[in-house]
């Protein structure tokens, strides 16, 4: 006879199953006439916890039961709020019309704002209402509690059932404990209640490369990993290159980069740094049960140093004091002793003068012409030295690190984007994008200027942002007039642009297909010896002159100063390889935004391997 104690844990562990295999689960569950039409709608989040930033993709099932035509509207809101009901705010919307008798599914991309509060007990949440022509709507809510000091994990769901609860103990414990609360004015501290991870169905994953960027690091088996379709795998490649790092446990003491078709050249390897991001084959108990403790300090310790560090605490820290391109795009002093004498001049005004000269004693009707005039005059003469100070637009510059691909059915550039701008006076502050692309604000150095700080928690922003065919159209807060804002953006963008070497040749020759000039470029060679040229052009044959490794290293150095901590380590990444080159360019196309800033500098870093024609 089984003990009772054996039979709950069984049933326990039974019911663990089968709330995995119900991934994902609807958020929103609608059977509008059950019955008749059998009209019913599925609102489906592919991952079952929010991302403190990029997009949570989500999938929509509709079935029309009607013989008329029904739409549906998608309204979603995005917070992350403190316990004080502050903090930043994303709109954004979808709409799909289903015909008498269609069925529809397919996923969609929610954006997120990212989230800046960041002490104790915060929760990313994402409100979502849904309604359709003649219906019912529904309201729903999911919710997150994030900490900026743990990165944010998606785990497959095999992993997930067996090993949530240690491993959700563990984070907890590391963070809750002493050696951990650096930061605590910012961080809070004491007992969290985080879990490990947000789950998902590999049959489930989205085929879209946006739908990963929430997330640092990725957890599954390898069959999760063989079981992939070609779509999902591709678009987890892509977010793998662009610094995501994907753990791939395994019972096959054969597993490697080679046998899982994680590696272009063939060779076999257990740890494989892509680009910007890395892959590791790691052992999988025959218990399917992890080590927490080595777990935890291998997501949390480990990967972040090699790769830059997660993306919550790089937008919390990486853009504040210290940051090279606002420190080279340099500060703003606020002129506002010509306000002071208005003021004062229209306090006089108003006042005495208005009451003793212009309606004296037995005039004093004119008191209702003279102040409205004088209050117009001086509005006027304050927006005459606002526009004369600081003019409609405004300034900027960004920098863009671009890591350049070739392979075999990639061809691809991936792009690393940071950008500051002052702003005038604007007339609109919407914009759009021509590309997929994530869009963050980021928290930098407090300032009369500054609108998104540490110290006012990302500043209680309003933003919009609504997905397009090709990119999006953002607008609120995103820019705001007589302001001073800094932005981070990412994108993975096609082209055939490429540096291409004549092989045999004892003096490299090498010919650019980027559609842009090359003000420097620097090649490393297999044997590791450097060569360099100076305003290399499309299509032109270049003999490259060799040069000393110190002064590549020089040179690499001043190009790393100009980028923040992340970025940094992504070019310290990319000098350990070989057969590859190192560009820079002050013409490469960067991703555009508001277009009533002048982007008066754009400097470009290009990166990647070296081609044969």
């Amino acid at each position: 006879m089984i003990p009772r104690s054996m039979a709950l844990i069984s049933v326990l562990l039974c019911a663990a199953g089968v709330v995995g295999a119900q991934l994902p689960r609807p958020l929103i569950r609608e059977d509008y006439d059950p019955g008749k039409t059998l009209t019913r709608m599925r609102f489906t989040p592919l991952f079952d916890q929010v991302p403190p930033s990029g997009y949570l993709p989500v999938r929509i099932f509709i079935h029309n039961g009607f013989r008329t035509m029904r739409k549906w509207d998608f309204d979603f809101v995005s917070t992350c709020q403190d316990y004080s009901d502050r903090g930043n705010e994303l709109r954004s919307g979808h709409s799909v019309t289903c015909d008498p008798g269609q069925t529809l599914e397919y996923d969609i991309l929610v954006p997120l704002v990212t989230a800046f509060q960041s002490y104790h007990g915060n929760a990313a949440s994402l409100e979502v209402r849904a309604g359709a022509t003649a219906l019912r709507s529904s309201l729903a809510n999911h919710a997150t509690e994030f900490d900026p000091r743990w990165p944010s994990v998606m785990i497959s769901e095999s992993l997930y059932t067996a090993n949530r609860g240690p491993l959700s103990s563990a984070v907890n414990s590391r963070l809750a404990s002493p050696a951990r609360g650096h930061h605590r004015y910012h961080y809070g501290g004491g007992a969290t209640n985080l879990e490990f991870g947000a789950a998902f169905n590999p049959g489930h994953l989205p085929e879209d490369w946006r739908g990963y960027t929430g997330f640092d690091c990725c957890l599954m088996t390898g069959r999760d990993w063989n079981s992939l379709a070609p779509g999902a795998r591709n678009a987890l490649l892509k977010w793998n290159r662009l610094g995501g790092n994907l753990l791939i446990y395994t019972r096959s003491p054969a597993a490697d980069t080679a046998t899982l078709n994680l590696n272009p050249s063939g060779r076999g390897e257990t740890e494989l740094i892509r680009s910007w991001g890395e892959v590791r084959i790691l052992d999988l108990p025959a218990t399917g049960l992890l080590d927490p403790a080595s777990t935890v300090r291998l997501i949390a310790d480990d990967l972040p140093p090699r790769t830059g560090g997660n993306k919550s605490s790089s937008y919390h820290h990486d853009f504040h004091a210290g940051w090279p391109l606002r420190d080279a795009f340099g500060s703003r002093q606020a002129h506002i002793l010509f306000f002071i004498l208005v003021l004062i001049a229209f306090g006089i005004l108003v006042g005495p003068v208005n009451l003793f000269v212009f309606a004296r004693s037995g005039q004093r009707h004119r008191l209702f012409i003279t102040t409205p005039v004088i209050s117009l005059g001086a509005s006027l003469l304050l927006v005459v030295l606002i526009l004369f100070q600081d003019g409609f637009g405004g300034r900027g510059e960004r920098l863009v690190l671009m890591e350049v691909r070739s392979d075999p059915r990639e061809n691809a550039a991936y792009l690393a984007q940071e950008q500051i701008a002052r702003t005038g006076v604007l007339l609109s502050t919407r914009f759009k994008t021509s590309e997929p692309a994530t869009l963050s604000p980021v928290l930098i150095e407090e300032s009369h200027w500054a609108r998104v700080t540490r110290e006012n928690s990302g500043g209680d922003g309003r933003f919009t942002l609504d997905l397009r065919n090709e990119g999006f159209a953002a607008g609120g807060d995103w820019f705001q007039s007589r302001s001073e804002h800094g932005h981070y953006l990412e994108t993975v963008r096609p082209t055939r642009g490429r540096i291409e070497a004549l092989p045999g040749a004892a003096t490299p020759v090498v010919t650019s297909t980027f559609e842009f000039p090359l003000d420097t470029l620097y090649l490393k060679d297999a044997r590791g010896n450097y060569w360099t040229a100076r305003n290399v052009r499309q299509g032109r044959r270049v003999t490259l002159a060799g040069v000393p490794s110190t002064r590549f290293h020089s040179w690499l150095a001043a190009e790393k100063k100009r980028f923040n901590a992340r970025n940094k380590k992504r070019l310290s990444l990319a000098a350990q390889r070989s057969a590859c080159f190192f560009a820079a360019t002050s013409e490469a196309p960067a991703i555009d935004t508001l277009r009533s800033v002048n982007w008066t500098r754009t400097h470009a870093v290009l990166t990647g391997e070296i081609t044969t024609p």
